[in-house]
């Protein structure tokens, strides 16, 4: 079984977030992502993980790298 891979647009666009929130949730931690180059590439199961276990961690609206 090939594995899918995302770029960050595409998983902003699936979640309907922005860009600029996978990047964060990629610099927190809470998303893997493999690099190719400055590329970066998030494979289903890694975004499947991040999704189980989202809500674990409150995000301050005001500081959105702030963790509570």
């Amino acid at each position: 079984m090939e594995e899918k891979y995302y770029t960050p647009a595409q998983v902003a666009n699936l979640l309907g977030v922005t860009r600029e929130t996978v990047y964060a949730q990629l610099h927190r931690g809470t998303l893997q992502a493999h690099r190719f180059g400055r590329s970066r590439r998030i494979t289903e199961n890694q975004l499947k993980l991040c999704l189980e276990h989202k809500g674990s961690d409150v995000i301050d609206a005001v500081k959105p790298n702030a963790v509570i």
